[in-house]
């Protein structure tokens, strides 16, 4: 089922436009403050930390929209203007609600996004309290020819290596895996990619190292916080945003 904006007004709308008043948002005092929000899968049939209902992502995507935010793509975060109102929008895993739930509304809002690739998973299933299904090669082409999606690594197949991200992983398997990825993204699309998502958001010092080594210059993390200009690319912090974020806390979580 896809939610469209009449979706949205149908379901929420009134909500959210009961929280329209304007806030203070960014640029205090001239610094930059971009949260960058990560969501995993947008889901009716799954109540956990990864997954958020479509009618409560719509209301959220809906209020960033009549607010005035721009979802920009990461590599515009070291150049935004202290006073920009801009929000970076992340996916993990590359679960395929992607496609029916997000896409239709960030096409209608002008949002840009990343989708943080399991390279191993690529068209099959992830088994997360359930059999989630996962975004194809074809599917991730159609989306990068639109300009609109960047893709990133989140390891080839090191996801669930230890369910602790890659903390133990030796550095010689980290390289493997992530050159991996990269041929792998190479062969499917013509293309590559700086970005990079942890894990689990759990990495050790020297994973950095050789993450920027191989190439990656944008390092997410699931520290929680905003990402503060000038900041540190290689440890970006990000919001994780799942259904125990009503329209309340999102707003604050966004603006505080």
């Amino acid at each position: 089922m896809r939610i469209t904006r009449r979706d949205f007004l149908r379901w929420g709308g009134a909500l959210a436009g009961t929280l329209s008043a304007p806030g203070p948002a960014f640029g205090k005092g001239g610094r930059l403050r971009v949260p960058v929000l990560l969501y995993h899968d947008i889901s009716d049939d799954f109540r956990d930390d990864y997954t958020v209902s479509p009618a409560r992502f719509a209301a959220q995507m809906e209020w960033l929209y009549g607010n005035g935010y721009r979802a920009v793509p990461l590599r515009e975060l070291a150049r935004l203007p202290g006073n920009a109102k801009a929000v970076v929008i992340t996916f993990d895993d590359g679960y395929a609600s992607f496609l029916e739930y997000a896409w239709p509304l960030f096409r209608e809002y002008g949002f840009h996004s990343t989708i943080n690739v399991i390279g191993s998973s690529v068209g099959s299933y992830l088994d997360v309290g359930g059999n989630r299904p996962m975004l194809s090669w074809d599917e991730y082409r159609y989306l990068l020819r639109t300009g609109a999606v960047d893709l990133g690594c989140h390891t080839y197949g090191l996801h669930a290596y230890t369910h602790r991200g890659v903390i133990g992983v030796p550095g010689k398997r980290l390289e493997e895996d992530l050159e991996k990825f990269r041929e792998l993204l190479r062969r499917e699309t013509g293309g590559s990619t700086e970005i990079l998502a942890w894990p689990y958001g759990l990495y050790e010092a020297k994973h950095v190292e050789i993450a920027r080594r191989a190439g990656f210059r944008y390092l997410l993390t699931s520290g929680e916080g905003d990402f503060t200009g000038p900041g540190d690319l290689s440890a970006i912090p990000r919001k994780n945003v799942n259904d125990g974020y009503d329209i309340h806390s999102f707003k604050a979580g966004v603006e505080s």
